[in-house]
C-alpha cells in the first residue's frame, strides 16, 4: 500500500483513538487577575497564590 492510500487509513485511526481517549480536561488552577501599575500587590498576590508572575511591557519603538 502506498503513502496516498495510507494517509486517509492513519487519520481516520488517529481520529478513532481521539474519540476512544475522551474529553481531556486540565486542572483547574487559580488565576491572578490583571494588576496595572502595582508591582507590589502583583508580585504579593502571585506569592500568595503561589502563580508564576508574568510582566507584560511593550515599547513604541
Amino acid at each position: 500500500m502506498n503513502a496516498h492510500r495510507r494517509a486517509p487509513l492513519l487519520l481516520a485511526l488517529a481520529g478513532v483513538l481521539a474519540l476512544a481517549a475522551g474529553p481531556v480536561r486540565a486542572a483547574a488552577k487559580p488565576v491572578l487577575p490583571f494588576i496595572k501599575d502595582d508591582y507590589a500587590r502583583a508580585l504579593h498576590e502571585a506569592r500568595a497564590r503561589q502563580v508564576p508572575l508574568f510582566i507584560g511591557a511593550w515599547a513604541p519603538w
